[in-house]
């Protein structure tokens, strides 16, 4: 039986598609199976491939346990699991010791990871010439390999676009709190900032608050808090769905927040970019769930922050139960296409049309207000200065 191509077939995906690499374990003898390995993946660092049978299974598992514990205690992996996969036709039972895959031709059985691994069920297919596929095969890997040492050499850290201009702004702008919090106050600084203020973002039409509102923080450990945050969450998820969509899922969970706390919150102060976070998690909760991951520690250790979170003083719980639900939705528009985008969309249209068309924004805070727009003059922006005068006499007497 000369399957042996299969296994160089799924190497092939994983080395170039998800940056997996090969794992020497030292048993010459099991040439019927392949290990790799990927540090940094989120869910499965350490993937075994193999001609066995699923049966086979619990007479090898002292030897896997053992090379799969190695393997994490010398790369000081903490959390992480083994994915198994069989190069079978074999059907996998609920009971495997494993998260387990049988595949070959046509055929899939076992736990769905295609949205973790997007084109797994088509990897494994057959040819006319098993060797000159092998060949072709490492030939692909070696060209692969070789640029991949290339970029590296001329790019030596590479950090999430994303993320790492999230983080920076955020900082900025927290300088800039400190430096005019010192002259004028704690709270009229941060509206002047962009706040999301419902006086400002619904009754002067001030739009832009419901994005920019993310980047401010109300004080060190707050920043700190939601900076760890996006950076642990950001390394991995921005570089395994892209950037693209990644920035879709943070900035559009802000703004749904934003829009669920000015819907069923007070008029107060709302910033930060935790709306943003809660929709990463959301996006996290929904693969934890579709993999069966919900009840393992660091998954329920990740859930359990967050719900301590919103015990803490002066969070925005609104903020943050749109951000999770928005990230959710958003997780289905994005992997799982058209239903879903409409869904959203048509979630986003309510939610602003709600918002926009209350009657009555209370209470209202006039020194607030005109504080703000001292603030402007102090600074020598009176056309802003003069301008948002009007929109406020305008607001305070239609209002």
């Amino acid at each position: 039986m000369n399957n042996m191509y299969k296994l160089y077939q799924l190497m092939s995906f994983f080395v170039m598609k998800f940056s997996y690499k090969t794992l020497n374990i030292g048993d010459s003898s099991k040439k019927e199976e392949l290990w790799l390995f990927n540090p940094s993946h989120q869910f499965y660092p350490i993937i075994r491939v193999t001609l066995n049978s699923i049966e086979q299974v619990i007479f090898e598992k002292e030897r896997v346990d053992n090379i799969v514990s190695n393997v994490f205690r010398n790369f000081h992996i903490s959390n992480g699991r083994l994915l198994d996969i069989h190069i079978t036709n074999e059907e996998i039972t609920d009971n495997e010791v494993y998260d387990s895959i049988s595949l070959n031709s046509n055929y899939y059985s076992g736990i769905e990871v295609n949205d973790i691994y997007p084109g797994i069920h088509n990897v494994v297919h057959e040819v006319n010439d098993p060797n000159a596929e092998i060949s072709e095969i490492v030939h692909e890997i070696n060209s692969y390999t070789k640029q991949a040492r290339i970029q590296k050499k001329n790019l030596k850290v590479k950090l999430p676009v994303v993320t790492t201009v999230s983080i920076v702004i955020c900082v900025i702008m927290y300088l800039i709190e400190i430096l005019m919090m010192q002259k004028y106050g704690s709270i009229d600084p941060l509206v002047v900032l962009g706040a999301n203020y419902k006086t400002f973002t619904v009754g002067l039409y001030e739009f832009y608050r419901l994005l920019s509102s993310a980047f401010l923080h109300g004080n060190i450990f707050h920043l700190i808090m939601n900076m760890y945050a996006l950076y642990n969450m950001g390394r991995f998820m921005e570089t395994e769905m892209g950037s693209l969509k990644f920035a879709i899922i943070l900035y559009m969970s802000v703004i749904f927040g934003s829009l669920t706390s000015l819907m069923f919150g007070s008029n107060s102060i709302s910033i930060g970019i935790s709306g943003g976070l809660y929709g990463l998690m959301g996006v996290f909760l929904v693969i934890a769930f579709k993999n069966n991951r919900l009840k393992e520690p660091s998954t329920m250790q990740v859930i359990m922050l967050n719900i301590l979170i919103n015990f803490m003083g002066g969070v925005d719980v609104f903020a943050h139960l749109g951000g999770l639900l928005s990230g959710v939705v958003l997780y289905y528009a994005l992997f799982e296409k058209k239903p879903f985008i409409i869904m959203y969309i048509a979630m986003l249209i309510v939610l602003t049309i709600k918002v926009y068309t209350v009657e009555e924004i209370t209470p209202k805070y006039a020194g607030t207000d005109m504080k703000v727009v001292e603030i402007y003059r102090d600074l020598g922006m009176d056309k802003r200065a003069d301008k948002l005068l009007e929109k406020l006499n305008k607001f305070y007497i239609e209002k």
